[in-house]
Order: C-alpha cells, then sequence, then structure tokens
C-alpha cells in the first residue's frame, strides 16, 4: 500500500510544535515585546534617533520604531531560520525524510513556510508592545495615534522583510548546509543596510535602493520634514515605498524559488555533517575498494582537562565539573550571540554620536545595554534553577557525591564566567568608539567602569533573579516577579537612586 506524501499544512504544523519548545523563539518574542513595550511607555528604551519633542506615537516616529527593530532583529531571524533549515542535517534525520514519498521542493517549501510561521508571531510582538505601551504611557509624551499608523509599517516595513530575510537565510543555508554561510549572508544585508542609509543622507539617489530593509527610503522620503510635519503628518506609502518592497521582495523570492527547484540532498549537505572537524583516513577493505572512516583526535581535550581535577575531593571535582559546564554551555548558545549582537549594535548606535566624550560614552553605553542585560540575567536565572528538572536530568544528578548545593555555586560560577563575554564586549566598544571618532581612548575609564558598574551590575542582576527563582519555586511566577522588580529598579534608578556599587566606576 502506498502511503500518501503529507501536505504543507502538517509540515508547517510540524515546525510550530518544534519552535514551541526552542529558547530561542520565545527568547526572541520577549526581546521585542519589551523593547518596543519600553519605547512606548516610557524614556527607558528609545528607538528613533534625533526624535526631539516628536511624540512617540507620532506616524513617522512609529514608522523609525519599527522600521529600526525590524532590522536589527534580522540576528535573531537568521537564528531561526539556521536553526530550522539546519535542523535535520545537523540530527542526521534528513536522509530518514527524504527516504518517504514526500518531494524534496515541497519538503524545503514546507520548512519555510512553518520558518514563516514562526517568524510571523515571534514579529507580531513589535506591534503588540507599541501598542501596550502606549496604552501604559503618558498621554501628553505618547500623543494621539491610530491602528493604521501601527498597521501600515507593519504591513510594508516588516512583513516585507522577514519575508525577504528569512527568504534570503534560507536559501543560503540549503545550499550551503552551513551556519557559516548564512552569518555571512546576514552580515552582507547589514552592510547594503547601512550603506544604504550612509548613501541617502549624502543625497545619492542609490541609498533608498541599496537598503533592503527599508529604514533608508522613510528617511528620504521624509528628510526634508520639520518637528511639526514629523508630529503630524502620515508617512507617503505609496510611490517609492511600494516599489522598493516589490523589487527586494520579487529578488528574494526568485532566490528561493532557484533553490526550490535546484536544491537536492548531496555534497552541502555532507559539508555540514563534516562540521565534527574530524579528520579522515582511507582504508581499504579485504576487496582493495576504498573505504573511509573518522580518525581518532591526537588527544582527547575531556582528558586533559580533567587531569588537573583528579586530585581534587569529589565534591569540588563536581563543583569544577558544573563550572566548565556553565560557561561551555553560554558560550555555545545561539540565544546568548544573538543578545549580545543586538545589545552592541544598539549600544553603538546610540553611543556613536558622544564617542568623543569617554564619560557620556559609557553613561550611554550603560543606559542603551541594560535592557539586553536584564534580559540574560533574567533567562539564565531561570534555567540555572529550571534546567536540570526541565531535561529530567535532576535525579540523576541527585546521585552523584556533591550536594545539590555545590552544584549549583558551581554552575553559577560558570555562568557568570560565560556571562562576561557581554561586559567585556561593551569594555571593547568604550574603547574602539573613540578611536574610530578620532579621539584618544581612555582605556582606564573603561575599565573602572567595566570593573565597578557593568560586571557587578550584571552579576548582581543574575544572582538577584537566581534567589527568587530558589525562593518562589515556579518558573513562570519567578520571571513575573523579576522582571517587574526590574522595571521597578529601573525607574528608581531614573529617580536618582544608584546602586551602592556605581560611584566606584564613574568617570
Amino acid at each position: 500500500m502506498t502511503v500518501p506524501a503529507p501536505g504543507l499544512g502538517p509540515l508547517v504544523a510540524f515546525e510550530l510544535h518544534v519552535q514551541r519548545r526552542e529558547f530561542l523563539a520565545w527568547l526572541a518574542a520577549l526581546v521585542f515585546l519589551l523593547l518596543t513595550l519600553g519605547y512606548g511607555a516610557s524614556g527607558v528604551v528609545e528607538l528613533v534617533g534625533d526624535r526631539g519633542p516628536v511624540p512617540r506615537a507620532a506616524p513617522w516616529a512609529i514608522a523609525q520604531a519599527m522600521a529600526g527593530v525590524t532590522a536589527f532583529g534580522q540576528v535573531i531571524t537568521a537564528m531561526i531560520a539556521a536553526t530550522t533549515v539546519l535542523r535535520d542535517v545537523g540530527t542526521r534525520t534528513q536522509g530518514l525524510i527524504l527516504a518517504t514519498p514526500l518531494p524534496w521542493p515541497r519538503y524545503l517549501l514546507g520548512r519555510f513556510l512553518g520558518t514563516l510561521a514562526v517568524l510571523g508571531l515571534i514579529y507580531l510582538m513589535i506591534p503588540a508592545g507599541l501598542v501596550a505601551g502606549f496604552a501604559l504611557g503618558d498621554p501628553a509624551a505618547v500623543g494621539p495615534w491610530r491602528a493604521a499608523d501601527v498597521l501600515l509599517p507593519l504591513a510594508l516595513l516588516v512583513v516585507p522583510t522577514v519575508v525577504l530575510v528569512a527568504a534570503v537565510f534560507f536559501a543560503a543555508g540549503a545550499r550551503s548546509g552551513g551556519f557559516a554561510v548564512i552569518l555571512l549572508v546576514g552580515i552582507g544585508l547589514i552592510a547594503l543596510w547601512q550603506t544604504g542609509l550612509s548613501l541617502e543622507r549624502r543625497g545619492l539617489a542609490a541609498g533608498p535602493w541599496l537598503d533592503p530593509f527599508g529604514n533608508a527610503v522613510v528617511a528620504h522620503l521624509t528628510r526634508d520634514w520639520d518637528a511639526t510635519m514629523r508630529a503630524t503628518a502620515p508617512v507617503p506609502w505609496t510611490g517609492l515605498v511600494l516599489r522598493h518592497r516589490a523589487a527586494w521582495l520579487g529578488l528574494a523570492l526568485a532566490v528561493l524559488a532557484w533553490t526550490l527547484r535546484t536544491w537536492r540532498p548531496g555534497a552541502a549537505d555532507a559539508r555540514a555533517v563534516a562540521g565534527d572537524r574530524l579528520t579522515t583516513s582511507a582504508t581499504h577493505d579485504e576487496s582493495g575498494s576504498a573505504r573511509t572512516w573518522p580518525a581518532l583526535p591526537a588527544a582527547l581535550p575531556a582528558a586533559r582537562l580533567a587531569a588537573p581535577l583528579a586530585a581534587l575531593p569529589s565534591a569540588w571535582r563536581q563543583a569544577a565539573a558544573e563550572w566548565r559546564f556553565g560557561w561551555r554551555w553560554v558560550l555555545r548558545e545561539r540565544g546568548f550571540a544573538a543578545l549580545v549582537i543586538l545589545a552592541l549594535l544598539n549600544a553603538m548606535a546610540n553611543g556613536w554620536p558622544v564617542a568623543a566624550d569617554p564619560g557620556a560614552l559609557l553613561r550611554a553605553l550603560e543606559f542603551h545595554a541594560r535592557l539586553f542585560a536584564i534580559l540574560v540575567a533574567t533567562i539564565y536565572a531561570g534555567e540555572l534553577a529550571w534546567r536540570d528538572s526541565d531535561v529530567r536530568a535532576d535525579g540523576l544528578l541527585a546521585a552523584l557525591p556533591a550536594s545539590p548545593a555545590t552544584r549549583l555555586a558551581g554552575r553559577t560560577a560558570g555562568v557568570l564566567t560565560g556571562l562576561a563575554a557581554l561586559p567585556l564586549a561593551l569594555f571593547g566598544l568604550g574603547v574602539a568608539l573613540p578611536a574610530l571618532r578620532g579621539a584618544s581612548p581612555d582605556t582606564a575609564c573603561a575599565a573602572r567602569w567595566m570593573l565597578g558598574v557593568s560586571a557587578p551590575g550584571f552579576a548582581a542582576l543574575l544572582l538577584g533573579s537566581l534567589g527568587v527563582h530558589l525562593v518562589v519555586r515556579s518558573k513562570t511566577v519567578a520571571h513575573l516577579l523579576v522582571i517587574a522588580a526590574w522595571v521597578a529598579a529601573i525607574a528608581l534608578g531614573a529617580r536618582g537612586l544608584a546602586a551602592p556599587w556605581g560611584g566606584y566606576g564613574r568617570c
């Protein structure tokens, strides 16, 4: 009996079911929701450069905010697309799937549509956060707004950009079978975006067309507007906007159609599977035909790392192993990498205008990276408290000689070690941006800021969040309490109540 091949619906439903359990998908939705909520409700997050006295809900401001968040969010789009298109190759299940009656083009198209469905749900958090923020914010600062002011940028900026970038990333991943090519394509898109904005500022007609995300088009159409027009006039969504979006969207869909028509599992997938970095050596069987076997590495890194720990008591060995696991786990997480990249892009964009003043630069970096630090600390505190039970490993770990407190201390130290990548990256920005602006970087000031403000504050965020989880013993309730506490802390900080360690690192 012939089993009929499934249609596109079950493939999309399967992708939604898988992504429902993905840490990165929930993280991305939370990032977009909190970014836009913070912008709409208060001045904690600023998404529109040079907004001045223009109300946050003015049509021009909404368009700029949605376009900017969507452009920065392409890091998340890359991660989601890579997870989907490379999952079957990485888990060695693609061969099983393609051995079914399912046609290859339908298989790939179904995965792409599933990716779009997931991304659509994630990017819906942008208008949801804006609407919620406008409802919660001060009416005088928010200003009047209409549903069309949110829906038109959603339809003409956000949705085409998501489809465009997802199609390009998906095609790159399917053709190459590796994440590195997706990353290179993403860097190319960001380069085109920045180049388009730069050329538009110089008044060159090519600028808006080079920007694949549409930010330069909006900037070009409103470049001569004064504060009054920005506050009241609607953005002209016809003409150039429609032609630009149709051109870029058509190009991306043509690339995707070519990929669906020509893709076959083979060399690209073999290269991705070979990403284990094992060398191979050829031998021959008795008949003389060549065959390839994986060759063992010369020395096992795990054995070398474990040797110095052998002399320690068993509890300390377990704590050291948990520490090693903690920092490796953090640094290998794509979600953490996405958040660090977004934090750096946001801090760089807002720190560049004041890069010549070291003190002002570091204050800008601290302010504009704060939300991302809160997100990272909140999420990883929950993972520290609940990860073992979520993966059903708590019973196995309870049989180890080390106490739960020892294991938790070791893993917390490891997570803090891995999360130090964020303050270190911000320190690098604090040194690099003045040099790029032609000023003399104050390395001592940046180091004092990192050691006295950024790193201690980040550690306090993580440890405070972890304490809430350990006391409440409910993951959902603890996350809600922690987020509410950090919102209150930001509000108190805006009123002059700084953290006790803050005075040491100020320049």
